[in-house]
């Protein structure tokens, strides 16, 4: 399919979601352009791969990336109801149901579930929240050798590649990049992380990870 096609499909896709403001008035090959700048060459190998988008919305970066990524299965997760129903619409209508789940959870109870922690190749957050919450709620879904791409500025960028991480998480920063339309970094999994992440809200407010 073409690139045209493409933003055409995503146009009609996201028409609803334009409406009710829970996408603004940035351009569809703009949105593309910027999601394909989360895409880690180990996601374009030949072979399934099995990808989480955390704070999707309306299904941004998840997917356009699932539409780049033939061979991936994707959840797209949400904590607000209304983002999510605008995800499942977009999926629907570009008819990637059978790969493309949209999940109405907060992370934090994916990650203390056995069947969703360390079971990602990969994660993407485009603008989730705070870095130490991001970082303790989200790099326990991955899986030894998973990455989590992050959209980052350079404030954001210093957190993420804070030493402590390793100890805390189990994972690395491993690089920084940036496309004519973002600046990305990229988390590692190395090994196993600790049993007692996440903690509870209050104490992950209380005492940040990073």
């Amino acid at each position: 399919m073409t690139d045209g096609a493409l933003d055409a499909l995503l146009d009609r896709a996201w028409a609803p979601a334009r409406k009710t403001g829970a996408i603004g008035s940035v351009p569809t090959a703009e949105l593309r352009a910027h999601a394909r700048g989360f895409i880690v060459p180990a996601w374009r190998l030949d072979r399934p791969v099995r990808l989480i988008d955390l704070g999707t919305g309306a299904g941004i970066p998840g997917l356009p990336a699932a539409l780049e990524l033939p061979e991936s299965q994707w959840v797209l997760v949400d904590a607000d109801e209304r983002r999510c129903q605008a995800a499942r619409t977009a999926v629907r209508s570009v008819g990637l149901e059978r790969r493309v789940a949209v999940s109405h959870v907060r992370i934090e109870a994916l990650a203390e579930q056995s069947e969703t922690r360390e079971a990602f190749d990969g994660a993407t957050a485009r603008s989730f929240g705070p870095v130490a919450e991001l970082a303790e709620c989200g790099l326990p879904l991955l899986r030894v050798g998973g990455e989590l791409v992050v959209s980052v500025t350079e404030e954001t960028e210093r957190l993420w590649r804070n030493p402590i991480l390793e100890q805390a998480t189990g994972c690395i920063w491993e690089r920084s990049w940036r496309t004519a339309r973002g600046r990305y970094l990229a988390v590692k999994r190395t090994r196993s992380g600790p049993e007692g992440l996440p903690r509870r809200a209050a104490a992950r407010r209380r005492s940040p990870l990073i």
